[in-house]
């Protein structure tokens, strides 16, 4: 036996067991303290698909960019969780009886209470700067038009009052405004953009002022990171910090904070990845496309997820998907102005289908341009006027109208001399009923309902071809009036007139995607917009409903669920989105009732690594062990060394 190895291997042993027991806990300890720091860094995470495409206000098209500015920046109203409209920065709002005619003019007071993210307050001055920005200069700043067009100017009265003055663009003649119940232009700050011009604010302006602290200077809930520029060029997230002084904590009842401290939406470029981060707690919510949501429901119904809600309801912004046909006398194809080939395609588009297999019944066959979940201003077409489901009928309606087969285009209808579009000059004799269509990449269902199309308006002659681009594309490609056929969405305010607006010839150049015009409905939508009577401005919305939806101009594929997947462990306090469809996500109109109900979780709130703390104390635990275990052996060995040992030793 060689005595002296013997030792060294005790020593040596007894180095690394003495390493372990330090580093152990060490690691532990330093766990847990991490944890008890993360108890005041709670974080809400909202994943998206679509990505913010502009941090201006004023050029923004995607809802997500939508949400992003309800989180910085307030508007005068919102909408309460039952979809009330309520004031925001406003603490009043009335007619101002001194000037005709009635409804000319509101008188709307303002909260004294909020700062901007720079420490300066707002006053009426930001307000009239804001509003009088957009009304004055109308084609530039194009980005509020629905609120603005009627808006003549506004004047301050005091530090927190201001008077805002209605008129027909046109005649330039006072005229009642109904719809200013509910304005909803983000305020912005007039000591930070007074020297800039309307076109440098609506087209140039990044949405950040650079080397300032805070880079975006709004007075919403959320304050921007200092890294949210590059944040927004990367691509991936943006982080916003609580609004510590916040108005709501003195304006409104019960004093709402806000009780976590920061909160980031997170970009993913597909449903997948996003499902992931969901399941995994690396998001806590997020709204997912059919096909994802229905996978995620199951499994949160098997129980196989847990900790999980998945909720599916109307979207409180009245969202919805269509085939938009183009308007203008231009593009591929302008035969499509022809009104019987729109409702023969209308007529060939089989929108129970499309609700049962490609949104899974989340949602609801479409009829006319409000939804249903705006009970109050909706209207559904009587049995008399609804386009049903009819092939045979469709294609009859095609061959009455002049466009029919020959021997040259054997499955695909022509114009012939006989239809509209030829006598109209529109297009040539002889050419085929073949339309192009766009489609947003990030609705992946979006492309297996035009494939669907594909297939079924072929059954009665009419071929399509589509191309798949991204939303910003395809935005500008619809908003240029040079396309056949999009496939396209609408969100709207609860009050009427914004979405009656959006297909107003005075909308053109701006707002209307499609340059409709029907001089019934011109007269209708400007009736509507001057009756305070809620009972005869209803009659003048329904019957612009009526017209637009028997011009066949849109075939609204879906009033589209909203479908979204939360977690229930890192955060409470999400209520019920069904019976308060005001507290979900997409209520962008500023002052989410939601964010100032929820709560940090057990999860959420400790953040301390309990796994691996368990882990560590194992680790600890047997070194323990490891180390009684070696003194023990080696108090024996030397012990029956002693005894092996004679009088002359070994």
């Amino acid at each position: 036996m060689n005595y002296g190895s013997s030792k060294s291997v005790r020593a040596y042993g007894v180095l690394v067991v003495s390493f372990a027991l330090v580093m152990p806990i060490a690691f532990v300890m330093n766990l847990i303290s991490e944890g008890a720091e993360g108890e005041t860094d709670d974080v809400l995470r909202i994943g998206f698909l679509a990505k913010v495409d502009s941090m201006n206000p004023n050029i923004g098209l995607v809802d997500a960019a939508y949400i992003f500015y309800g989180l910085v920046y307030d508007t005068p109203h919102c909408l309460d969780e039952d979809l009330n409209i309520i004031g925001n920065l406003c603490t009043d709002w009335y007619v101002d009886e001194d000037y005709e005619p009635y409804g000319s003019a509101w008188i709307m007071e303002f909260t004294d209470n909020a700062k901007w993210h720079d420490g300066e307050r707002l006053t009426a001055d930001d307000v009239v700067f804001t509003f009088n920005l957009n009304c004055q200069n109308y084609v530039t700043m194009w980005a509020y038009q629905p609120y603005a067009y009627y808006m003549n100017y506004s004047e301050k009265i005091d530090d927190y009052t201001v008077r805002v003055h209605y008129f027909d663009r046109a005649t330039e003649d006072p005229m009642p405004a109904a719809y200013a119940r509910m304005i909803c232009i983000p305020i912005l700050p007039e000591h930070m953009l007074k020297e800039w011009s309307p076109t440098d604010i609506a087209f140039d302006w990044e949405g950040v002022f650079h080397g300032y602290d805070p880079p975006i200077v709004g007075t919403g809930p959320f304050m921007a990171s200092e890294d949210i520029y590059e944040e927004f060029l990367d691509g991936n997230i943006l982080t916003f910090e609580r609004n510590p002084y916040y108005h709501w904590q003195m304006d409104k009842e019960g004093n709402p904070e806000i009780h976590f401290d920061r909160l980031e939406m997170h970009f993913f470029n597909d449903a997948t990845a996003m499902a992931i981060a969901l399941e995994n707690g690396d998001i806590d919510v997020a709204q997912f496309p059919p096909h994802e949501y229905h996978t995620i429901k199951g499994k949160v119904e098997s129980g196989q997820l847990r900790d999980v809600v998945a909720h599916n309801s109307p979207k409180c912004t009245q969202y919805w998907s269509e085939a938009n046909f183009n308007m203008n006398n231009a593009g591929p194809n302008p035969s499509r102005l022809d009104p019987v080939i729109r409702r023969a395609l209308t007529m060939a588009t089989d929108l129970e289908h499309i609700n049962s297999n490609y949104y899974l019944g989340y949602g609801e066959p479409g009829t006319t341009m409000i939804p249903p979940v705006n009970e109050e201003w909706h209207y559904e077409p009587t049995e008399e006027e609804l386009y049903e489901y009819d092939l045979v009928a469709a294609a009859a309606l095609l061959e009455a109208g002049g466009y029919r087969y020959t021997p040259e285009s054997p499955d695909v209808r022509v114009c012939t001399a006989d239809s509209y579009a030829v006598q109209q000059n529109l297009i040539d004799e002889g050419t085929p009923l073949s339309y192009h269509v766009g489609v947003r990449q990030e609705a992946p269902e979006e492309k297996d309902i035009v494939m669907f199309l594909q297939n079924e308006w072929a059954k009665i002659g009419v071929d399509i071809y589509f191309d798949i681009m991204t939303e910003a594309a395809l935005g500008t490609l619809t908003y240029g009036y040079m396309y056949d056929i999009t496939v396209w969405y609408w969100s709207a305010d609860i009050d009427p007139m914004y979405m009656l607006f959006c297909q107003s010839w005075v909308s053109w150049g701006g707002w209307s995607d499609n340059k409709y015009y029907n001089p019934a409905y011109e007269e209708n939508f400007t009736l509507s917009v001057q009756e305070f009577d809620v009972e005869k401005r209803r009659e003048y919305v329904h019957n612009c409903q009526r017209i637009h939806y028997n011009d066949a101009v849109y075939i609204i594929l879906n009033y589209v669920d909203q479908t979204y997947a939360w977690r229930t462990d890192t955060f409470t306090g999400w209520g019920d989105w069904e019976a308060h469809p005001g507290r979900s996500v997409d209520n962008f109109w500023t002052g989410n009732p939601l964010y100032f109900d929820l709560v940090p979780g057990e999860a959420k709130s400790t953040d301390v690594p309990w796994p691996a703390v368990i882990a560590g104390v194992v680790v600890v635990s047997a070194a323990i062990a490891a180390t009684v275990f070696l003194r023990r052996r080696r108090a024996k060995g030397q012990r029956t060394e002693t005894r092996d040992k004679g009088p002359l030793g070994e």
